[in-house]
């Protein structure tokens, strides 16, 4: 019996295989995608894009978790390259992804919302190759794996994230500073 030209138990072999790797990694690869777009919905569309692209790859993949964030971060960052394109950079007055809880002052959701696009403003001013060490790493992946899904070899990874952070810090400090200021 096929379906789709694929033998019947093949497809339901693989059905169960996909969702024992879309349990174990869909967490990570969202994490990875919301740290890197900084929305919400972004996020789970990428995501939901990585992975179908998982199910349609024809190819063995050594090694699942590596394939998926240099995919995860390949998708993202082509999305960002053309909203650069086609619509600039445009920041929020407030963070869409964050809900308005009653247990907040107005005041604290506007600081809250704020240092969030502080935060934002620091990471994304971060060379490229920093920005994704940094991601990945707080995002769980090993040194090995960032290495595996970013291309730049193990050898370099420790120091990226350590110039990352060092940059990070003192962008964002600026931030606070010119933010204090005002």
């Amino acid at each position: 019996m096929t379906i789709l030209g694929i033998p019947f138990f093949k497809k339901k072999k693989k059905e169960k295989e996909f969702s024992l790797i879309y349990s174990k990694y869909y967490p990570a690869v969202y994490k990875q995608l919301y740290y890197m777009t900084g929305n919400n919905e972004l996020a789970e569309d990428i995501t939901q894009e990585v992975f179908i692209k998982l199910y349609s790859c024809q190819n063995d993949i050594e090694n699942t978790g590596s394939w998926l964030s240099k995919v995860a971060s390949n998708t993202a960052l082509n999305y960002i390259r053309s909203q650069k394109r086609t619509f600039g950079r445009e920041e929020d007055a407030f963070s869409k992804d964050q809900p308005l809880t009653m247990a907040l002052s107005p005041e604290d959701i506007i600081c809250k919302d704020e240092e969030i696009s502080d935060v934002r403003k620091a990471l994304y001013s971060l060379p490229e190759n920093q920005r994704i060490c940094l991601i990945l790493k707080f995002s769980g992946y090993s040194y090995e794996e960032i290495s595996s899904a970013s291309g730049i070899p193990r050898s370099n990874i420790g120091q990226l994230i350590s110039r990352g952070k060092k940059n990070f810090l003192k962008t964002y400090k600026k931030e606070e500073g010119d933010a204090n200021v005002l």
